[in-house]
């Protein structure tokens, strides 16, 4: 009798071990039945690749990719065809956040129920219409011109992305071999940096700086530090290109002033500037199509006075994603709600008779902050671009605005920075330009900032 209820034991184990296993894999098939099949070891879709797949259009409906005779063709002027590389993608699939790579089921024509081999009267490959406009990409890319950097505009209002533009870029009708160890032209040009990089943040750091302080002290607009041009913290200088004397809050902002900024993290502490950074997103990543943002960092958790002085600042070891801080600009344009971004208008089928679903969904809006400290950070930001910049600087956009001239170390250029958005109701556009090792970011990253803000506005 023992035996048997021993051996019942084991079969109701094994039966369950069968059933567990059958069940986690019905549902990785079902997961990833697409990204299986359409693996570059398969033989049979690498030889086909990209060649009778659906096409990838801009905001306007111009075509920038099409399978044409069984070739993968892409727009005619090479400026766009590299402007929207990082976006669209090349026919090698190298860039794993592009179009392309992310939504090659759609474009491809892959459903669970035929696969990629459904009859041509009942073809599944979809076409996907971005919301990117071409033509503000390829300005973005012009006036990047030989800086290697980052650019993106988008819709507050709407999440959409107008502009996204990276460098080094490539034609993708002649792809580069590009090793990981090289140092040389095309050195992270399968990178979309708009999404999947970070940098050292420099003065643009001052708003996150700002907005725990905004939060955690009353009486912030009268707060006055001093600055003497140097501050000595753990016997070492924090220093400020400047003298400024007794200076408050707002003017410190518009100024850059770093010792305020340094003062006011090291009052703030540790715990408050970890806090408030978290909450405005840092140390995690956000899902923008299918794509995962490299999540910004702040990490202070061992840092003396002294760098905690700097990382208020945007030095020590901060880093921001250029896509987040697009989004920060949006939430505080937007009351606090950062609406997510998204480059997807529509994905709709070349065959009208269709019966299998989009695979696109967009993600839900993020608060980062209050509606009163958004207004306030719109404050200070609007004086910066009215005493510091000048309001010449964009045409009738009324431009909230910071701009950063980080340090990357005492032999390299810092990068330039500049971040911000336009008020006008007609314009609810955000932007954020990085352009490594280009010095400052009012002489450097500003002129690129205005040019494509103003693209993008008409």
């Amino acid at each position: 009798m023992k035996n048997t209820r021993r051996r019942s034991f084991a079969l109701y184990i094994l039966v369950f071990g069968f059933l567990f296993g059958l069940g986690v894999f019905t549902f990785k098939l079902a997961t990833n039945a697409d990204t299986w099949a359409l693996s570059s070891i398969n033989r049979h879709v690498s030889g086909m690749g990209l060649s009778s797949s659906g096409k990838v259009l801009d905001k306007s409906n111009v075509i920038l990719a099409q399978s044409v005779d069984n070739k993968r063709v892409y727009h005619t002027d090479d400026k766009i065809r590299r402007a929207m590389l990082h976006t669209v993608g090349d026919s090698t699939s190298q860039i794993t956040t592009s179009i392309q790579n992310l939504y090659r089921a759609d474009l491809y024509g892959y459903n669970f129920i035929t696969g990629i081999n459904c009859p041509s009267f009942l073809t599944t490959r979809k076409n996907i219409k971005l919301t990117l406009d071409s033509e503000v990409c390829k300005v973005a890319l012009e006036r990047l011109g030989s800086n290697r950097g980052a650019v993106a505009v988008y819709n507050y209002k709407t999440g959409n992305i107008i502009c996204m533009v990276c460098t080094p870029t490539y034609d993708p009708y002649n792809p580069p071999i590009i090793k990981d160890d090289t140092d040389g032209p095309y050195a992270g040009a399968y990178l979309n940096k708009v999404l999947s990089s970070n940098y050292t943040p420099g003065s643009t750091f001052k708003i996150i700086t700002s907005t725990c302080g905004i939060e955690n002290i009353p009486n912030i607009d009268s707060k006055v530090f001093n600055c003497s041009k140097t501050f000595k913290v753990d016997n070492a200088d924090i220093t400020c290109l400047s003298g400024h004397g007794d200076i408050v809050f707002k003017n410190a902002f518009a100024k850059s002033c770093n010792i305020y900024f340094a003062k006011l993290a090291i009052e703030l502490g540790a715990d408050k500037m970890t806090s408030a950074s978290n909450a405005l997103g840092f140390n995690k990543s956000f899902n923008i199509n299918k794509a995962q943002t490299k999540p910004s960092k702040y990490d202070v958790s061992s840092a003396s006075n002294y760098y905690l002085g700097w990382s208020g600042v945007g030095q020590y070891n901060d880093l921001v994603n250029p896509m987040h801080m697009l989004m920060l600009m949006g939430a505080i344009a937007n009351d606090g709600t950062a609406v997510m971004p998204n480059m997807i208008e529509d994905i709709t089928s070349d065959n009208t008779f269709s019966f299998f679903p989009n695979s696109y969904k967009k993600a839900e809006d993020v608060s980062f902050m209050s509606k009163e400290t958004a207004g306030k950070l719109k404050e200070i930001m609007r004086h910066a671009v009215k005493t510091s910049y000048g309001d010449t600087l964009f045409k009738d956009l009324s431009i909230c605005a910071k701009t950063g001239t980080a340090e990357v170390g005492e032999e390299k250029t810092p990068h330039a920075w500049m971040v911000g958005f336009a008020t006008n109701e007609e314009n609810p556009l955000a932007f954020v330009v990085v352009a490594e090792n280009a010095g400052s970011g009012l002489k450097s990253a500003a002129p690129i900032a205005k040019a494509v803000m103003e693209a993008a506005a008409k």
